[in-house]
C-alpha cells in the first residue's frame, strides 16, 4: 500500500506550494485509498462514503481551497500529474471534519475547512484546506 517514489517527490513539491495556500496534499494508493486516508489519519470513524463528481476538478478544487487560492494549485496538480480520473468528496464530511481538528485530531491543521480526492491509476491525491489560526 504504498506510492512510488516518483509519485511521493512529485507530491512533497505540489505540497510545497498547496501549503503557502493552507492546503495539504498528500499521496494515497490508488487500491483502497479510503482505508489508508483513515490509517494516515488515525481515524476511528472508519465510514467514508464518497460522492464521485467526474470531470470537475478544477471546480472542486476551487470550493475546497478557495476562490482566492486555488488557481495555482490547480496549475501545479495538472504540470506534475495531469488531470485526475475522477475527482470525489465526502458526502457527509461533519463528523470527520470534526476528528481531524484540533487540539486532539490528527489532521494538518487545527480547523479542517474541506477536503478531496482526486484518483489516477496508480494513486490518488487528498487535498484538505484548513487553518491553524
Amino acid at each position: 500500500m504504498f506510492v512510488s517514489q516518483d509519485v511521493f517527490d512529485k507530491t512533497e513539491q505540489l505540497n510545497d506550494l498547496a501549503m503557502k495556500y493552507e492546503t495539504s496534499v498528500i499521496a494515497l494508493p490508488a487500491e483502497d485509498y479510503r482505508k489508508a486516508f483513515c490509517q494516515f489519519y488515525e481515524v476511528k470513524q472508519k465510514k467514508l462514503r464518497l460522492l464521485p463528481l467526474p470531470d470537475r476538478f478544477r471546480e472542486t478544487l476551487r470550493e475546497v481551497c478557495g476562490s482566492d487560492v486555488w488557481q495555482p494549485i490547480a496549475e501545479k496538480t495538472e504540470s506534475l500529474f495531469g488531470l485526475p480520473k475522477r475527482v470525489a468528496v465526502a458526502e457527509d464530511d461533519a463528523a470527520l471534519k470534526k476528528e481531524l481538528e484540533g487540539p486532539n485530531g490528527t489532521g494538518p491543521f487545527f480547523f479542517i475547512f474541506d477536503f478531496m480526492f482526486c484518483e489516477y491509476d496508480a494513486f490518488t491525491l487528498c487535498f484538505i484546506s484548513g487553518s491553524n489560526n
